[in-house]
């Protein structure tokens, strides 16, 4: 193969590598806005994967410790895994539709005297 031949096939590889489009303003504002609508849907899914974990390591962690300091300060250490799997248990069940919401609301409301309401920000 002559260099001819050699420079013409680089130039033909080169060519078939290459992708050029034409696009209007329009075209390419829809394009960008769909790809940051797409990151976004991302982002906010991975923004409340995070406090879901957040709010199950609180809802273990905060009543374990105060299991620990106030009640059972002797006997945590055999109390404390019944416990978790008991809350672990109750929060499958709600999961699956067998606790309701608006129960466990009144249920903390009259034993525990905290009201949970949610607030239109």
């Amino acid at each position: 193969m002559g260099r001819a031949e050699i420079r013409r096939a680089m130039k033909n590889e080169k060519k078939t590598k290459t992708a050029t489009y034409n696009l209007t303003k329009t075209q390419l504002n829809v394009m960008v806005r769909e790809q940051m609508e797409s990151e976004l849907v991302k982002v906010r899914q991975q923004a409340t994967d995070k406090a879901v974990n957040t709010a199950m390591i609180l809802l273990l962690t905060l009543p374990l410790e105060v299991l620990m300091d106030y009640y059972w300060p002797k006997s945590y250490a055999k109390r404390i895994p019944e416990f978790t799997n008991h809350v672990l248990e109750y929060y499958e069940r709600w999961q699956n539709g067998e606790l309701d919401m608006e129960k466990l609301k009144e249920d903390l409301w009259e034993y525990g005297g905290v009201r949970l309401e949610e607030r239109g920000d």
